[in-house]
């Protein structure tokens, strides 16, 4: 059994997916990068990943995939303290109703929402074997109602009908596990990392009240 908290961050090639395993870098986790395709290849080439990460390639929409990503991490570390669900994709920004095709809005559900719900299926068993297992799922103000209804909020006025569903939809699956979680030790977590501070495209900055909130999830 790995003594050292063991984090996995999926979709680790993208921005925010860096900054999350940096973070969980300087707090003494051991990390585990799960990046797709194209993310996978930039990091492998470019000479992104620390020496101490661990970098595997996944599909997320794949349960094979995902039962690999089990098995290396199984037999690497025999369990697994902290999930980070970072995984998504947008497309069709600012498409109206009839500019949306359907397998677009698909594809964006296949890994914002449903690979969510996989990843938690098939690596639910590791977290059962950390002494304190946390999820967190990342999300964003995009799929927040009530802050879309606001004209003062920066993304108030973007038609991404995908992404801002799904994001919805994550919203409400993350309550739901919460409740379903509350009796085990599993505690599971919603965050995002947009602010009306931090409001840029898709932020790779993490301002440091975001990030505080970040870690107080993460830290041991």
């Amino acid at each position: 059994m790995n003594e050292k908290n063991v984090a996995v961050v999926t979709e680790a090639g993208n921005g925010l997916g860096r900054k999350f395993a940096k973070i969980l870098k300087d707090n003494h986790y051991q990390v585990v990068l799960a990046a797709c395709k194209g993310s996978y290849k930039k990091l492998f080439e470019d000479g992104e990943v620390e020496p101490d990460y661990e970098l595997i390639e996944v599909d997320f929409t794949s349960e094979k995939s995902l039962a690999t990503l089990e098995k290396t991490i199984c037999e690497s570390y025999g369990k697994l303290d902290l999930l980070i669900n970072n995984a998504e994709i947008v497309n069709g920004f600012g498409h109206k109703i009839d500019q949306i095709h359907i397998d677009d809005i698909k594809d964006v559900y296949e890994i914002n929402f449903f690979s969510v719900i996989r990843v938690i299926q098939v690596l639910k068993p590791l977290l059962k074997k950390s002494d304190d297992p946390r999820i967190i799922n990342i999300t964003s103000s995009l799929g927040d109602i009530s802050k879309m209804k606001d004209d003062g909020f920066c993304y108030s006025g973007y038609s991404l009908t995908a992404y801002c569903t799904s994001k919805a939809a994550l919203n409400m699956f993350t309550h739901l596990q919460c409740k379903e979680f509350k009796p085990s030790k599993i505690k599971m977590y919603s965050f995002d990392p947009v602010t009306m501070k931090n409001c840029t495209h898709n932020s790779v900055m993490i301002c440091d009240g975001v990030k505080d909130e970040f870690v107080s999830m993460i830290k041991r």
